[in-house]
């Protein structure tokens, strides 16, 4: 019966210190996540203040001046823009359409025979070499 005693106090004493190290334990998570979330909100008023920054500093009326005195540019003209329709027209996808004098039957055509190819002769191939970076000025 002694034994059981002395047992039972020892299963006892390392349940209490199990619980105590799990309380010390979930204190030190509960600073952790604390200093965490102070990080977060931190971050996230420094994100704010950014995007303020930005908006602030691509204003047209900011951008407009510094774009003409410092890039050379303009506004847009109305004959800088074109319609939908006519981008293919301006990329040169047009679609050619031939006179009716130079449509001929297939049958018209005489067969042609292909003129002999003569192998080119090789030329000594150069090793490839990177460009050379000049400094920028």
């Amino acid at each position: 019966m002694r034994k059981l005693v002395i047992i039972g106090l020892l299963v006892i004493a390392g349940l209490a210190v199990g619980v105590y190290r799990a309380k010390l334990g979930a204190e030190e998570t509960s600073v952790r996540i604390e200093k965490t979330e102070a990080e977060v909100r931190k971050v996230t008023e420094e994100i704010a203040v950014l995007k303020a920054e930005e908006a602030y500093l691509s204003r047209p009326e900011r951008i407009g001046p510094m774009a003409r005195d410092k890039l050379g540019l303009e506004p847009s003209s109305p004959g800088q823009f074109t319609a939908p329709e006519a981008l293919s027209q301006r990329l040169g996808e047009e679609r050619l359409t031939l006179p009716v004098e130079a449509i001929v039957a297939p049958a018209a055509l005489a067969p042609v025979k292909p003129a002999p190819v003569k192998p080119a002769a090789k030329a000594p191939v150069a090793p490839v070499t990177a460009p050379k970076e000049t400094p920028a000025q």
